[in-house]
């Protein structure tokens, strides 16, 4: 059990992020695609991603292979969604830090051998584990990335609606099944299963916590940077639809107008609609049109916004990927 506990100037602390982080969704995924039994909306992903895994990538996925742990340095404070200037973080990372962390598990046989160049700070080693990193992002992250963003987001809004509508804590009581939430005192407890670090407490002191959504993530994980906020990654709510890259749909509909299809798979509003997909809401309402004409998607009323919903035509459009789900309209 890992345990955050937590003052009330904690909760006031506590906040949403709106992106994923890059290196963190990277890191569960090279996990991920590693270990058997993924969830149904990931299996079609691992089977093309190990399909497409490459000797160059070995320095990376040597620091993935145990799925009880994960190096800190790989991810950083920043937990940003730009891959490079994150990338730029790992590689500034001490020699002292990468001897600390990978040392004691080359020498317990929980990482092989090849990683001690690395572990010593070597130059080359370092060279080799960015490239590594940047050609596995190419094939199981980046291809899937806008699907990721919009999952994400559509997360990220539910929450946020939740923190106006009942505050903080009622976020914190639904934030994922493998969470507890419960007042104790004149503090707070928020708790998970894990079947390693039992019985740890963890205290932010007053620096609040930062939630911070993830697709990949199997359950929910603290970062701990004793500089800045405590993090607390948590797997967003499952799709029932695989993850797809939507490159065919991209050339059907053009790229805006199949990010909004992909979207609609979580019921958002017209104005998060824009906000996913990065246009104004009457370009977001436009594209809605266009989709529900092609009987793709449908809206309705709810309060004074409207929703949009995927037809199931629509949803057999995302799972194809392919011209030929609209072909007969």
């Amino acid at each position: 059990m890992v345990t955050l506990r937590l003052t009330a100037t904690d909760l006031s602390r506590t906040v949403l992020r709106s992106a994923p982080s890059a290196l963190l969704e990277l890191g569960a995924a090279g996990q991920r695609v590693l270990q058997s039994g993924p969830p149904a909306h990931l299996a079609a992903w691992r089977v093309r991603t190990r399909a497409a895994l490459t000797a160059p990538m070995r320095p990376y996925l040597d620091l993935c292979r145990r799925s009880d742990w994960f190096p800190d340095f790989l991810t950083p404070p920043g937990l940003g969604s730009d891959l490079a200037e994150a990338l730029a973080e790992v590689d500034r990372t001490p020699v002292e830090v990468l001897a600390a962390e990978l040392r004691p598990r080359i020498e317990a046989g929980d990482l092989p051998g090849r990683v001690g160049p690395l572990a010593a700070g070597d130059a080359g080693a370092r060279q080799l584990l960015r490239e590594a990193m940047v050609a596995f992002h190419a094939v199981a992250v980046d291809p899937y990335w806008r699907t990721v963003v919009a999952a994400v987001h559509a997360d990220q809004a539910v929450r946020g609606r939740a923190v106006a509508d009942a505050g903080i804590d009622r976020v914190l009581r639904d934030l994922s099944p493998h969470l507890r939430f419960a007042p104790t005192g004149r503090s707070y407890e928020l708790s998970y299963e894990c079947a390693f670090g039992a019985g740890v407490v963890l205290s932010p002191d007053g620096r609040g916590v930062t939630l911070v959504p993830s697709y990949f993530v199997p359950q929910p994980v603290v970062l701990d940077d004793p500089t800045g906020p405590m993090v607390l990654a948590y797997p967003i709510r499952p799709t029932r639809r695989e993850l797809a890259t939507g490159t065919p749909l991209a050339g059907l509909l053009g790229r805006t107008r199949a990010a909004v299809l992909a979207a609609a798979g979580d019921t958002p509003t017209t104005s998060q609609l824009a906000r996913v997909v990065g246009v104004s809401v009457a370009s977001a309402s436009q594209h809605a049109a266009t989709l529900r004409a092609a009987g793709l998607i449908t809206s309705h009323r709810a309060g004074p916004a409207v929703r949009h919903a995927l037809t199931p035509l629509g949803e057999q459009l995302l799972r194809a990927g392919a011209p030929a789900a609209v072909s007969r309209r």
